[in-house]
């Protein structure tokens, strides 16, 4: 008995393959740039490209009980990214951002700061001219503005509950003027 069979045209079976391939490599990227960032954001995993061009430091703290902290910050010295502050970096980003809001010479009269948008409750440090942390204050998701009447040169914001693990409250010395940037 004879089979009748046909020859395998391999090339062209290898290049459907390849063609298959391709399409699936392309479909899987092009979905990784539509559903990515909205998972992302979704999560609350969004930092503002605001934040994301503040520089950063690493910065010395002593809490209430003589025990040194460090933290990394970001650093909003411009009058811009004072005004962009946290506003909408997402919940699960304000976990691990600490800002610090940094102003050229000390403010004597009422600052208000912008709080729209923001993502999850925050508490902000109020630090005077020899950085002496001279009250702790709480922003709501809700809150419009927080303002700050005590006499201040700094303000440490992160999402409420992180200072206070902390051990940063008020009579908790930090000092901005020893912060080593590191971008």
């Amino acid at each position: 008995m004879q089979e009748n069979r046909s020859p395998r045209n391999w090339k062209r079976s290898i290049t459907i393959a390849v063609a298959v391939i391709v399409a699936i490599g392309v479909a899987f990227v092009i979905g990784a740039f539509l559903v990515g960032p909205a998972r992302v954001k979704a999560e609350g995993g969004v930092i503002s490209t605001a934040v994301l061009d503040m520089p950063s430091g690493i910065l010395p703290v002593t809490d209430t009980n003589g025990n040194a902290v460090t933290l990394l910050v970001k650093i909003a010295e411009t009058s811009e990214a004072r005004e962009a502050g946290l506003t909408n970096v997402g919940a699960k980003a304000l976990d691990t951002t600490v800002l610090l809001y940094a102003h050229p010479k000390l403010q004597t009269s009422r600052v208000r700061y912008d709080m729209t948008g923001i993502r999850a409750p925050l508490e902000l440090a109020v630090i005077d001219e020899t950085g002496n942390v001279v009250a702790v204050k709480k922003a709501s998701t809700t809150a419009k503005s927080i303002s700050v009447s005590e006499k201040h040169q700094w303000v440490l914001a992160a999402k409420e509950g992180l200072l206070g693990k902390l051990g940063i409250a008020k009579g908790s010395l930090v000092t901005p003027d020893d912060i080593r940037r590191i971008s």
